[in-house]
């Protein structure tokens, strides 16, 4: 069955997602967002901002990503606006890719099979670091880093 995805300038925040797929970059997001109907809506550049502006008044959901540096921070937040997070490994995006868009990766393509791997109750997540937990790991990098021998 092929899913038809409309495409989207912004999030649409008078509707209902099920899920929402989001592909972290270093400037922007690619979103793909299914509606509480099953319509797919991709969205191709988003900007942090208008992620976070769209995510202040949606009503709760789910938002799901890859791990990555901003993944702790935007997981943060969202939590706090009352929505879902779930990180999906890299690996279970690739294999996604490789079944269902004959190996087509692209930034759309993740953000599609993030938010169709939320449906999956058997898949295994990644839990994000909470603040305390971001800042233990900061110290001990610094710490092994201070401790650790020059190499000359």
């Amino acid at each position: 069955m092929s899913v038809r995805r409309i495409l989207a300038k912004t999030i649409d925040t008078d509707l209902e997602y099920e899920a929402i797929g989001i592909d972290l970059a270093k400037n922007c997001v690619s979103a793909a967002l299914i509606t509480t109907e099953g319509e797919v809506v991709g969205i191709d550049r988003l900007d942090y901002s208008e992620l976070e502006k769209s995510a202040q008044v949606l009503c709760p959901t789910t938002f799901v990503m890859e791990p990555c540096t901003e993944m702790n921070y935007l997981v943060q937040k969202l939590e706090a606006w009352g929505h879902r997070c779930l990180v999906i490994g890299g690996k279970h995006v690739r294999d996604y890719i490789e079944n269902h868009y004959s190996g087509q990766k692209t930034d759309l393509n993740d953000a599609q099979a993030l938010a169709f791997l939320a449906k999956d109750t058997q898949l295994r997540t990644i839990k994000a670091k909470d603040m305390e937990q971001q800042k233990y790991a900061s110290l001990t990098t610094l710490r092994e880093q201070y401790v650790r021998p020059l190499c000359l």
